[in-house]
């Protein structure tokens, strides 16, 4: 992916980067600080559920799924990342073959499900 590509931001702790539904307009690229995901449960109390870190991407599921976004991301470290939108990841992934294209949604619908039914949303 070429450099120019990619947009840096900073973001300070306590700020929001998406929220659980919200439609999937970007990716991001961690390369310094970290992130807290959450999920709203069925009681409508929110659960962290995974720390996202330096040198880890957030946000692809919903980009490969073309879905809601499946939680909420909140800066817990002052963050540096590198947002990836939604037609350059489309560029990337119209590189794969059909199959591997087909796997990779399969992989991320099962993953989508696993963390719905363990977060009890």
């Amino acid at each position: 992916m070429a450099e120019n590509t990619l947009k840096k931001q900073t973001y300070d702790a306590g700020h929001t980067l998406f929220r659980q539904g919200d439609a999937a307009d970007s990716c991001f690229l961690i390369s310094g600080g970290e992130l807290d995901l959450s999920r709203t449960d069925a009681d409508g109390a929110d659960q962290k559920f995974a720390k996202i870190g330096k040198g880890e991407i957030v946000g692809e599921m919903s980009m490969i799924g073309d879905m809601p976004r499946t939680a909420t991301a909140t800066v817990s470290k002052d963050i540096e990342l590198a947002e990836i939108s939604r037609e350059e990841f489309e560029r990337q992934l119209e590189r794969l073959n059909p199959f591997m294209k087909r796997l990779i949604r399969l992989i991320v619908q099962r993953l989508r499900d696993t963390t719905t039914n363990l977060t009890g949303g």
